[in-house]
């Protein structure tokens, strides 16, 4: 036993395991929409749509929420103009980007003083390690994500940017559009007056001398009305509202703008939305009144050339903080406009179809069927020593594959458990293949033989090994939805063989035929 134990294969083995063990202690395990349940989100499309456009947003939703790496997520549409969409045993803060994400129409637009540079169909993002970099400054981090612009995103930046060296490229995502700001007189003459000159203050960039009134209508082309008289705010609003504004963002809370104004306003079919203050700066409250998301400085004068390389570039206090916002711009640029804007309707409990107790049957069960099979093979070969390092090297897989899980936060659900099954059964053909191969006759030499017996084995598997995994990685786009789980795991189970237990395997039995 000791010399066994000094075995390589037979040490990462036992590596593998314990570091299973720490981190299934650690992380624990994370359940599926089948076990656990989870929260359903209700979205109701603005109109009704099509079949084919409501096949569309489907499409775009499960591309974002799956891309995000957090969960597999189903993307279920009823009708024609609602979709639920259930989240699996999601953290609060898990669920806040999911609705963020959610809500993004993801317009993406880049402009200098009020005049559009680019628009999200014009630049194609860097999706490369490389194409994205996060760097300490002080108080916090920078980032930035690199792009390249088409033909004529290139040459009107080179146009629109001529002469504005050191002015703000603003960059908005779901910039409102057809909407008029209305917000009390003082805190409209208190944002006519309010810049910010010092360059040590966070917001200095955003402002770039300017006013705040002057961000929001002059670089964010978003009119803004103080709210004095009623009449004469009706009168301005029906003036934007021949123009097309029939939206109107409350931008002050219950006491600064009653709701009696805001009924009013809904009676005569102007659609609202209440954004207030609350305890936000000034700079992050006209950012989210104006959909936008940075304001790098302009470094250079482009005199007129076109310019096809660029950086969407920003600034967080932490690491975490910086990584999110990269994730949400590659995301958001990367999945397109939804075609029919979608608002969080409701939200629901989604209860586990399933249940723990089927969790705890499904393991019973498992367990039961890896002892028939040992007897099985008991039964073929007549030795013990083969059906003990059998069992050993199935439970060990078993705990390898529920480790990494673990370690990816994967939801272990019913295509989890299906996956890691396969992996399993795929384990036992691998096993009785080693177990054939080496328990065959006729050579002078045992000893080489046993050996070279292995190596061809291990061709064999190797080969079978090589197929599955092919034939898993199509599941494993985007687009297959909750099949991704089932691939993930069968991968994961039929590498961690590969690469581990059947090796340890391997070497048990050739150290018992040498014996």
């Amino acid at each position: 036993m000791k010399e066994l134990l000094k075995n390589w294969r037979i040490i990462v083995l036992i590596v593998c395991i314990t570091a299973s063990l720490a981190i299934v202690f650690i992380n624990g395990l994370s359940y599926g929409l089948d076990f656990a349940g989870g929260v359903g989100i209700h979205l109701q499309l603005e109109t009704p749509v099509s079949p084919e456009v409501m096949a569309v947003e489907k499409k775009i939703l499960e591309n974002r929420l799956n891309s995000m790496g957090l969960k597999d997520i189903p993307v279920n549409p009823y009708g024609d103009q609602y979709i639920l969409i259930k989240v699996p045993n999601a953290t609060a803060e898990e669920l806040e980007i999911i609705k963020n994400i959610i809500k993004q129409q993801a317009r993406f637009e880049q402009m200098i003083d009020g005049k559009l540079v680019a628009s999200g169909g014009e630049i194609n993002i860097d999706l490369t390690p490389s194409g994205s970099g996060i760097y300490k400054v002080s108080g916090g981090y920078d980032w930035i994500v690199r792009v390249r612009y088409d033909k004529d995103a290139a040459c009107r930046f080179g146009e629109v940017a001529t002469g504005k060296k050191g002015r703000p490229v603003d960059m908005f995502i779901d910039r409102p559009q057809n909407t008029t700001i209305l917000m009390p007189d003082g805190t409209y003459q208190l944002l006519k007056n309010l810049t910010v000159k010092n360059k040590g203050t966070p917001d200095y960039a955003l402002f770039s001398g300017d006013a705040g009134i002057e961000i929001i209508e002059n670089r964010s082309l978003i009119p803004v009305i103080a709210l004095g008289d009623m009449n004469e705010t009706l009168e301005k609003l029906e003036t934007y509202r021949t123009r097309g504004y029939n939206r109107v963002i409350l931008a002050g809370d219950e006491r600064e703008i009653p709701d009696e104004i805001r009924s009013m306003l809904e009676d005569i079919n102007y659609t609202t939305q209440r954004m207030s203050k609350e305890d936000k700066s000034y700079g992050d409250w006209i950012r989210e009144l104006t959909g936008l998301k940075n304001s790098p400085t302009l470094q250079f004068d482009p005199m007129g050339e076109c310019q096809y390389d660029a950086q969407i570039t920003g600034g967080a206090s932490t690491l975490q903080e910086a990584e999110n916002e990269i994730r949400d711009i590659k995301v958001l640029l990367t999945s397109g406009n939804l075609p029919v804007e979608a608002e969080i309707s409701g939200e629901t409990i989604v209860p586990a179809t399933l249940g723990e107790r089927f969790l705890f049957d499904a393991t019973i069960a498992g367990i039961f069927a890896i002892i028939v099979v040992a007897l099985v093979v008991f039964l073929r070969y007549k030795k013990l020593f083969i059906v003990m390092p059998l069992l050993m090297t199935g439970m060990s897989e078993i705990l390898i594959i529920l480790g990494i899980g673990s370690l990816l936060r994967q939801d272990i659900d019913l295509p989890a458990i299906a996956g890691i099954i396969t992996a399993i059964g795929t384990g036992v053909d691998h096993q009785i293949v080693i177990t054939d191969e080496t328990l065959k006759k006729g050579r002078k030499k045992e000893i080489v033989s046993v050996t070279e017996q292995i190596n061809r084995a291990f061709f064999i598997i190797f080969t079978a090994a090589a197929t599955t995994i092919a034939a898993m990685l199509p599941l494993m786009s985007i687009g297959a939805g909750m099949l991704k789980g089932f691939a993930l795991f069968t991968i994961i189970g039929v590498m961690v063989g590969v690469l581990v237990t059947r090796p340890a395997y391997a070497r048990i039995i050739e150290f018992m035929l040498k014996k």
